[in-house]
């Protein structure tokens, strides 16, 4: 079936052969969205999708949509790694179209593997690392001029200040809990930091790796200017700490002096909002269990956020008190926290 949408999408394709993909998507399947790949004539292979489902239509239009305003920016060509090259797209709004009510996408063939993030070895999480570093310091214009959305450090502050508002308004999360993110919100330094370019969220299936070598990030449709600690949260979301410290510490080794102090903190502020679904439904069947483990992650992040606090603050007292004179004469501005702290 999917030899034949192919050759409906692209009329001049000489269909080969058709084999299964080894790049599965969870979000693909659970959209109903059919991945194989086709070989024509010449050998040249292609990865097509298809679906008929409305979920699935749209997914796969929005997919184009991203791959095609990142095709019309130079500077993600300098990324290291594959993105998706749409060669033709059929949106299957039509049932007299070529492909009816089917939506078939046919990008170009980039080699790897898919892995699940659960999964990933410490060279695999470094990778990882280097490849957000990467994107992060791609130009806000890619996505700013096609329409994706822009967020500056305020207008996220008072998103999740009213959010948190919110559900200890609607009584969902023990109060503690709210009270707890509602100081750390309020935590000197967390906002220090600059909106970037964003991939907007990884899922199993979207980074394909050849060894440990990043070959290809695919599925930009939710990218955008956020924080970048979004990007660390969704892949914090799947590791333990010690592949989270190798992920950070590649990222900060790409970022030098870019990386914001407390980005990892935030990261974790961000995956704990992520988890409030589970946290509900963990009271309404009343599991202590993962109750207890939630309140723990909570009272350790304020813990981890005071000593880091106190840190800075140790560091540029100690440094006013003392000053030193860098090779112009002048003194040398206070030190800021590196990752090795952060991972201390």
């Amino acid at each position: 079936m999917l030899a034949a949408l192919t050759s409906a999408a692209m009329p001049n394709i000489a269909v080969a052969g058709v084999r299964g993909d080894d790049q599965t998507s969870a979000t693909d399947e659970e959209t109903g969205i059919d991945h194989a790949v086709v070989q024509d004539a010449a050998g040249r292979l292609y990865d097509v999708f298809a679906s008929d489902t409305e979920a699935g239509r749209k997914r796969l239009a929005s997919r184009v949509r991203a791959a095609r305003t990142l095709a019309e920016a130079r500077e993600p060509g300098g990324l290291g790694f594959a993105l998706d090259r749409v060669l033709a797209f059929e949106p299957g709004a039509k049932k007299d179209g070529p492909t009816g009510d089917t939506a078939v996408m046919v990008l170009v063939h980039r080699d790897g593997q898919a892995r699940n993030l659960d999964l990933l070895t410490f060279d695999d999480s470094a990778a990882i690392g280097t490849a957000i570093g990467a994107i992060h310091r791609l130009a806000p214009s890619s996505v700013q001029s096609a329409g994706y959305p822009i967020f500056v450090t305020s207008q996220i502050r008072a998103q999740l200040t009213a959010w948190i508002g919110r559900l200890k308004a609607a009584g969902h999360i023990p109060p503690e809990i709210t009270d707890s993110w509602a100081r750390i919100l309020e935590t000197e330094g967390l906002w220090s930091f600059n909106t970037c370019f964003v991939h907007g969220g990884f899922t199993d299936g979207d980074v394909l790796y050849s060894g440990s070598t990043i070959t290809a990030v695919t599925n930009w449709q939710n990218m955008q200017v956020n924080d970048p600690a979004r990007d660390l949260a969704w892949i914090f979301a799947k590791l333990d700490e010690d592949h989270r410290n190798a992920v950070l510490a590649a990222y900060g080794r790409m970022m030098g002096a870019r990386l914001d102090d407390l980005i990892m903190l935030r990261a974790n502020l961000w995956l704990q909002m992520e988890q409030v679904g589970d946290f509900i439904q963990a009271i309404n069947r009343a599991d202590n269990v993962k109750i207890m483990q939630f309140k723990a992650q909570v009272d350790r992040l304020a813990h981890q956020l005071g000593i880091v606090t106190q840190r800075a603050k140790a560091a540029t007292a100690a440094v006013s008190s003392r000053p030193t004179a860098n090779g112009n004469g002048q003194s040398k501005p206070p030190s800021t926290i590196t990752v090795g702290t952060l991972l201390a």
